[in-house]
């Protein structure tokens, strides 16, 4: 780093290639209601992603226990239920939002 001043001008110019910058990129409004495809999105990796925690927690405890299918079968289950659950919960918190007009 040097310890010059920066040149004005080079700032002014900066500063004013950055204002027509910021103009094109479109900024979401705060609150603004998510799209369906995004809620969709949202649901199904809560899903899919609970219960692939859970079968991984289950093919873990199997190897470090050595019992074959029996925790693997229990974690996929319990996986299941919460995805479920979190689906659930999080589609009824989106139901009672007011939609925005």
């Amino acid at each position: 780093m040097s310890d010059r001043d920066p040149d004005p001008e080079a700032l002014n110019e900066l500063e004013e290639k950055l204002r027509k910058a910021r103009g094109r990129i479109p900024v979401p409004k705060e609150g603004a209601a998510p799209s369906q495809l995004g809620i969709a999105m949202r649901l199904s990796t809560e899903l899919v992603a609970a219960v692939v925690v859970g079968g991984a927690i289950g093919w873990a405890l199997d190897r470090v226990f050595g019992t074959s299918p029996l925790f693997l079968l229990v974690m996929f289950l319990f996986g299941v239920a919460t995805g479920f659950r979190n689906v659930f919960r999080t589609a009824k918190r989106l139901s009672e939002t007011p939609p925005d007009k």
